[in-house]
């Protein structure tokens, strides 16, 4: 019998704010966490323990100083073969998160999404103390609300990220393969950075197929193996993503926001956020801020002496 790895979306987690879809937390594995793949990318430093990881069926081993990042829908688990538990720091953020904070084009992030390049690498101690370091302030600042508190986030992010880049493009040799990545040659990514960042146009599989030079059949194929689903369900769920985000985090009516967001009318934009929510878009707004009204409260209570 076939088993299918779990699927997980950014939004099954009640934790993580849709209008700032990050989350960091120290993890422990006891044992075995299960295969799975998620829409999210995801970044890891072991800090304790040894185990191994494999993704898309590639073992590599876990220990203090491995880092891990994983591309959207790369399915992985994790195995602690020590006799304590497997420690490490986990970052889920969302690809618009990076779209978001950097320029369109941007070698970094291209640089960063290529594929085929070893996902992980071991860190070794001189290096990996500053790193450690950044991703505890990342978690102790993550748990307050100072003010920019998410702008502060996302330049720690990117600072790991390019760290991580810097040292995996020194170990693979691979600027001249990083140079054919930029020209656009064999990698989907950049049409899957370019959607990220074009989600209000009026977008069209045909239309990116021209813009890229690919086929409409062969796109069409890519983008579903890579993004793990098709098109125009990956363009909804990045505009209804950051529907959700406006709806949580401004007064802006739900028209405008429908608007603002790429949809062409207000009939469309409820009836997709329904079927992809399962509540109204007021319903979602009442209920996330309700929500947000008793976090507040209970966080008075705590500081409160």
């Amino acid at each position: 019998m076939t088993i299918y790895p779990m699927n997980k979306d950014l939004s099954d987690y009640e934790m993580i704010a849709q209008d700032f879809p990050f989350y960091i937390s120290i993890n422990e594995v006891r044992h075995t966490f299960p295969a799975h793949r998620h829409d999210f990318l995801e970044c890891s430093l072991v800090i304790e323990g040894e185990g191994h990881e494999t993704i898309n069926g590639v073992k590599h081993p876990m220990t203090r100083g491995t880092f891990t990042l994983l591309l959207p829908y790369q399915v992985h688990e994790i195995v602690t073969t020590s006799p304590t538990p497997l420690r490490l720091f986990n970052c889920m953020f969302a690809m618009e998160l990076l779209v978001s904070s950097t320029n369109n084009g941007s070698p970094y992030l291209q640089s960063l999404l290529t594929e085929n390049q070893q996902p992980y690498l071991h860190i070794e101690n001189q290096f990996l103390i500053p790193i450690e370091n950044l991703l505890h302030d990342m978690v102790q600042e993550y748990n307050q609300s100072h003010p920019f508190r998410n702008e502060l986030l996302t330049l720690k992010l990117h600072e790991i990220l390019m760290r991580f880049q810097r040292t995996r493009l020194s170990k693979q040799g691979t600027e001249l393969h990083d140079r054919a990545y930029i020209s656009g040659n064999g990698s989907i990514w950049p049409v899957i950075e370019y959607i990220h960042y074009h989600y209000r146009d009026d977008l069209s599989l045909s239309g990116l197929s021209q813009h890229f030079h690919i086929h409409p059949s062969r796109l069409s194929v890519e983008i579903k193996k890579h993004a793990g689903i098709n098109f125009l369900h990956l363009l909804h769920k990045i505009r209804l993503r950051h529907a959700c985000g406006l709806l949580s985090a401004t007064d802006m009516s739900i028209l405008d926001i429908a608007l603002e967001v790429g949809f062409s009318s207000y009939n469309v934009f409820a009836r997709l956020f329904r079927e992809y929510k399962g509540v109204t878009p007021s319903d979602y707004r009442y209920t996330n801020s309700l929500h947000k009204r008793n976090k507040l409260h209970h966080h008075n209570q705590l500081t409160t002496f």
